[in-house]
């Protein structure tokens, strides 16, 4: 039993990052925000526990906020504009909603 939750919470994990991923990538053309809960949700019916939701909004948030500091170039992937203050204050909101929601 474990080691299903270990891979349960792996899968959560890549799953959190790449949601994250994508949404950085895509924030300033489509505004991803809907669709973070949707697929976190979508989290909790795949693996079947409020806790791996919370893991892929974690890891979600670790990629969206590493994306919003500068890096050793100074370069920056989600600027402060209205899309970026967006994408990272309504993205932690809709994460915190879908994590709390029950499935």
């Amino acid at each position: 039993m474990l080691n299903a939750n270990l891979f349960n919470a792996i899968g959560a994990l890549i799953f959190g990052a790449v949601v994250g991923l994508i949404g950085v990538l895509l924030h300033n053309s489509y505004q991803p925000v809907g669709i973070l809960l949707a697929l976190i949700n979508f989290v909790g019916q795949l693996f079947g526990a409020r806790t791996f939701k919370l893991i892929a909004a974690i890891a979600w948030l670790a990629v969206a906020l590493r994306a919003g500091t500068y890096g050793l170039s100074n370069e920056i992937l989600i600027i402060s504009n209205l899309y970026g203050n967006i994408f990272l204050l309504g993205g932690t909101l809709f994460a915190t909603i879908a994590v709390f929601k029950k499935s």
